[in-house]
């Protein structure tokens, strides 16, 4: 909200129109490529956890690790595509998540692929 807050006063909204129609171009190229496929299997996040920011950390840092981290999910929060996470296992200790994307308002699918998933590799792909 503080961040919405800010843009709003210090911008007048500028930039929600270009996302709006950001979103709009993003929702048909991801349409294009579910035509052909069923599901997209991608990683939930992009890179493995960070250490926890310290107070040394200005807010910018602080903001921009966390904002790195939703490239791969915060794009269908905007499409409207289902998507979900499963247990892809570990990674050097750390786990790690596949993320499992359909086409629009066939959440069945990416449900059954989950189930799949997790029915053949269980805690542990």
């Amino acid at each position: 909200m503080i961040f919405s807050e800010y843009m709003q006063r210090n911008y007048q909204n500028k930039f929600y129109g270009k996302a709006q129609n950001l979103v709009q171009h993003l929702t048909r190229e991801y349409n294009r490529i579910l035509k052909d496929y069923d599901v997209i299997v991608m990683p939930t996040l992009p890179a493995k956890a960070f250490k926890l920011p310290s107070k040394e950390h200005s807010v910018y840092e602080t903001l921009k690790l966390e904002l790195d981290m939703i490239r791969n999910t915060a794009p269908f929060n905007a499409t409207g595509h289902p998507a979900l996470s499963v247990n892809a296992g570990l990674s050097e200790g750390l786990p790690c998540g596949m993320m499992i994307v359909g086409r629009m308002f066939d959440d069945l699918t990416v449900l059954q692929v989950a189930r799949a998933v997790e029915k053949t590799f269980g805690d542990k792909p």
